[in-house]
């Protein structure tokens, strides 16, 4: 069968063709011996951090457990959400592991990876039939034996897998196919998902499957998504890279490896310290957030490890906007009645896309609220961020290393700190502390109603005075003082009085 994804097409196309804890060293008149101590405590719980997670309302988001930092292969994992509408389960389906080889080709650039695994855990809660027809064709010696081949790698989109030949997706299995399993809360928004090749039609899901390199909305709901990678991410960035050339189709594609790649094992296991979260956001509305707990546990000793982090479902704010290369957050001004009983909070942060190759991109969360507008880094010049009300905090993360200025609100008591690029930070109205980021920076404010917080990054403080209007009803040019930060402290160098 002629198993394709269209990149920009909404179905994927098959043709009709187809103890250290302690070392104990009991002294003999020989020598050391050492006892199983060692391997008992090296089995002690483990669960990496786990960042925030921006997941759009009425879909979900398949999250990898880390818990790579623990030899015991039974390791266990629980979660807790405080938000009913955004719910989490740990996924319990088994593991499958792939271990693949690609021997680099005289092309430059191309590169060599042998018999190396990538593994992911299956959904069979929620894709049954898939998961019992992969589990087959795994436990009959398919994939090692016939649909060895990864035939297609498109970096940026997908690398398809199961194929009988190594340069083209037109195969079949010869088993009738099956149907595709849509779950709403399955959706391509990450990297490193499994799912089946299918050709938009009724029953086409056969053998051939495939791995995202990073979100593919364009896909969404028409493929069965039937698990998610936990390891071997490196394998996955070392597919990205092999070299490719066209396919030779009448639309043609450049996606065929120079030289194949091929699976030398597929095996399924009951246990592995990693795991899938499965975020559940069907329920949820746009502006919702849940403080999500998980829990690793190692049976053999009892020993946990928690870790804790928010998701998100975005929303459009109103506060946010990009214009060109520019990110602009600036709340919507209030009433005079509002500067005084309300106030903001903008808070900036660049975090890591779910890509291969990796890449970055940047949110912005205000009054509690992830914006749906989260650019990516590489496409932003400058990020401006202004306060609207009376007492706003406006935090830059110092991760952001693009040049931004900021600005306080128009009264109260407000805080703005820089990031970690070049930032113009600005305080006039109200009483303002400036606070330097790790970025070169200069912060501006009004003689008697500002506070710096600088640090060896300040190129320069500014404090200025307004000197009211002439006879003759001309501004008079302000005055002020600037300020050089030496042996960490802001010292006056340069007073303006006219």
């Amino acid at each position: 069968m002629w198993d394709r994804i269209l990149r920009k097409s909404l179905f994927l196309a098959i043709s009709q063709a187809s103890g250290a804890g302690r070392r104990v060293a009991q002294r003999s008149k020989r020598r050391p011996i050492l006892e199983g101590l060692e391997e008992r405590q090296l089995m002690t719980a483990s669960l990496a951090p786990i960042g925030d997670v921006s997941v759009p309302a009425a879909q979900g988001y398949q999250l990898t457990l880390d818990g790579s930092g623990t030899t015991s292969p039974k390791q266990t994992f629980t979660a807790t959400s405080d938000n009913a509408d955004i719910k989490v389960n740990v996924a319990q389906g088994q593991f499958w592991t792939l271990n693949v080889t690609h021997l680099a080709s005289t092309t430059a650039g191309d590169v060599t990876f042998i018999n190396q695994p990538m593994t992911f855990q299956f959904f069979p809660g929620l894709t049954p039939n898939t998961v019992d027809r992969i589990t087959n064709f795994t436990n009959t010696g398919y994939y090692t034996n016939t649909g060895k081949y990864f035939p297609r790698i498109l970096s940026g989109f997908v690398a398809q897998g199961g194929s009988n030949s190594p340069t083209s997706t037109s195969s079949s299995s010869g088993t009738p196919g099956i149907n595709t399993e849509i779950s709403q809360q399955l959706a391509f928004n990450s990297v490193g998902q499994l799912a089946m090749a299918n050709s938009g039609t009724a029953g086409s899901s056969d053998a051939q499957f495939f791995i995202t390199f990073g979100p593919q909305p364009a896909l969404n709901y028409n493929y069965t998504i039937f698990g998610q990678q936990v390891s071997g991410f490196n394998t996955l960035t070392d597919m990205s890279n092999v070299t490719v050339h066209s396919n030779g189709a009448s639309t043609p594609e450049v996606s065929v490896p120079d030289n194949p790649v091929t699976i030398n094992s597929a095996t399924l296991s009951d246990s592995n310290p990693n795991g899938v979260l499965l975020i559940d956001t069907t329920s949820a509305h746009p502006g919702e957030k849940a403080n999500i707990t998980v829990t690793a546990t190692d049976p053999s000793d009892g020993t946990t490890s928690t870790q804790t982090f928010v998701v998100y479902t975005p929303a459009a704010t109103g506060a946010v906007r990009q214009i060109g290369d520019v990110l602009i957050a600036t709340p919507v001004p209030g009433t005079w009645k509002q500067l005084k009983t309300t106030t903001n909070t903008i808070e900036v942060n660049q975090v890591a896309a779910p890509t291969i190759p990796p890449s970055e991109k940047v949110q912005v969360v205000v009054n509690g609220v992830l914006d749906s507008i989260q650019p990516a880094a590489s496409s932003l010049s400058q990020i401006v961020a202004y306060g609207s009300k009376a007492s706003d905090k406006i935090t830059v993360s110092n991760d952001i290393t693009i040049p931004a200025t900021i600005d306080g609100g128009r009264g109260g008591k407000n805080v703005v700190t820089g990031g970690g690029g070049y930032t113009l930070a600005h305080g006039w109205f109200g009483r303002s502390t400036l606070v330097a980021g790790s970025g070169y920076n200069k912060l501006i404010g009004r003689q008697g109603q500002v506070r710096f917080r600088a640090n060896k990054s300040t190129a320069l403080a500014f404090t200025g005075r307004a000197r009211g209007r002439a006879s003759n009803g001309q501004p008079l040019k302000p005055g002020g003082t600037y300020y050089r930060f030496i042996n960490n402290h802001l010292v006056p160098v340069l007073k303006i009085n006219s």
